[in-house]
């Protein structure tokens, strides 16, 4: 009998030597399915937070208006001019675009407005010296476009008080 292994034995000895080429692609596979999850997590969470800090925005600029108003600053009136990815903030009892003394905030790519129900048709909020009252009452809908979808509503009240439902 010479030094001869048995075949099974040699191949069983291999086994136990290393990792298989099969093992690592099912490894790599597995964590490249983790890491897609992982992203798109945390795609959902950017995108949603991009429509809840749009949204703050509106409503910021809208009180912005308000206390301007009711301030007199420069004995003018005040409003905010909503757009599809921007609102801004304009001196003055109608909006005018080439004006100097506009302030234009622009939305996220993936934020719009897509709904804006005011009185009158407009697609302006203007305050009332004194008051801070506005004749343009309503809702402005805010829409996350994309993939992912999502909205958020302000109400802007008679009394010039504004929220997001």
């Amino acid at each position: 009998m010479g030094s001869t292994m048995h075949p099974l034995m040699n191949r069983a000895q291999q086994s136990q030597r290393g990792v298989t080429l099969m093992e690592i692609i099912i490894v790599i596979a597995i964590m490249m399915i983790l890491l897609a999850l992982t992203i798109q997590s945390f795609s959902k969470l950017g995108a949603i937070r991009a429509l809840d800090t749009n949204a703050q925005v509106i409503l910021l600029e809208l009180e912005k208006a308000r206390s301007l108003t009711l301030a007199s600053k420069n004995e003018s009136q005040f409003g905010v001019h909503f757009a599809t990815t921007s609102v801004t903030l304009f001196e003055g009892s109608t909006y005018d675009a080439s004006s100097a003394s506009t302030t234009v905030t622009y939305f996220n790519p993936a934020v719009t407005i897509t709904y804006i129900a005011l009185t009158g048709s407009s697609t302006s909020v203007v305050f009332e010296r004194l008051t801070g009252k506005t004749a343009q009452a309503g809702t402005i809908t805010v829409t996350l476009s994309g993939q992912l979808s999502g909205t958020k509503t302000l109400r802007i009240y008679a009394t010039g008080v504004a929220e997001i439902q």
